[in-house]
């Protein structure tokens, strides 16, 4: 555990090691949060949309799901047309 300062700003300076650890470069950003009386500083990746690709597991398809959607809407529309 590194005990650090803060600085008149509210400014902290996060040890070499751990910025190297977690991949922290300068102007990257980090998301503060509060859990249980702690702030806790996540890294924020430089392109979420990539970090998070992958991260459901099993067969998932949009398209499959758009499709099925938009044949059960026409299907519901066609119902309700009067004739």
């Amino acid at each position: 555990m590194a005990v650090i300062h803060l600085s008149g700003k509210g400014q902290v300076l996060i040890p070499k090691r751990l910025r190297k650890k977690y991949g922290l470069k300068p102007g990257g950003k980090v998301h503060l949060d509060e859990n249980d009386g702690r702030l806790v500083l996540t890294p924020v990746p430089d392109d979420p949309i990539a970090a998070a690709t992958g991260f459901l597991k099993g067969k998932f398809s949009l398209t499959d799901d758009l499709r099925r959607e938009h044949r059960d809407e026409a299907r519901r529309e066609r119902k309700a047309r009067p004739r």
